[in-house]
């Protein structure tokens, strides 16, 4: 009988874990926390890059140009890789956590088919201003992911990120044509709101790891 009691007990505890959320251990790792923080650092670098050479601080000429252009993405492409082949084995515990993870994915695939849609648009018009609309959207995407995270987490600071995303996503689209203004905030955008909060969640981790 006791053995029985023991083993209900368990199983109610397993439960509850899961219904919580898996006590925010399942959600983004390290691993993850780490991607999300250095595409931040990443793109944020490129956007200064570009802001300063906008306002003629710098010069990079065409090479430059293309380096600045592709580095960051082939870099967290291959950030990316090593992230799935580390977490491609980790559980994802409780719904809440599995709800977050499918929303950056889901993201990530919205992106993928707005980079075709405003890409023809802006080589067929042979107009870079449709293009500028892609971060834009991009953006306000981010808000809304961060707010869903917001609904199932209730930490205050996620609602903050959420509303730099949606605020600064707004900025840019009204921005388009200037394109230092438009870089500043995608720049401050980027380093505020992926960069902090990525490696803020990365130490996170770490710390429940460690406990």
């Amino acid at each position: 009988m006791n053995d029985e009691l023991k083993t209900v007990r368990e199983d109610l505890a397993f439960l509850r874990t899961i219904a919580e959320g898996g006590g925010e251990r399942g959600g983004i790792g390290v691993a993850g926390g780490a991607l999300y923080g250095s595409a931040g650092v990443l793109y944020g670098i490129q956007t200064l890059v570009y802001f300063a050479q906008e306002r003629g601080v710098i010069q990079l000429g065409f090479a430059g140009n293309m380096v600045l252009a592709w580095l960051p993405t082939l870099v967290f492409l291959v950030l990316m890789t090593i992230v799935i082949i580390h977490d491609r084995k980790r559980p994802q515990v409780g719904a809440s956590n599995r709800a977050i993870n499918a929303a950056f994915a889901g993201t990530g695939i919205a992106n993928l088919a707005l980079v075709l849609i405003f890409g023809v648009a802006a080589a067929r018009t042979r107009d870079f201003h449709y293009w500028l609309f892609h971060p834009a959207v991009v953006f306000v995407l981010q808000g809304a992911v961060w707010y869903v995270i917001f609904m199932l987490r209730k930490r205050p600071w996620m609602a903050l990120v959420a509303t730099g995303w949606l605020v600064c996503g707004v900025a840019l689209g009204m921005l388009i044509w200037r394109a230092d203004l438009y870089l500043l905030i995608a720049s401050f955008g980027l380093f505020a709101f992926m960069g902090a909060p990525g490696f803020y969640m990365m130490r996170q981790a770490q710390q429940r790891s460690a406990a």
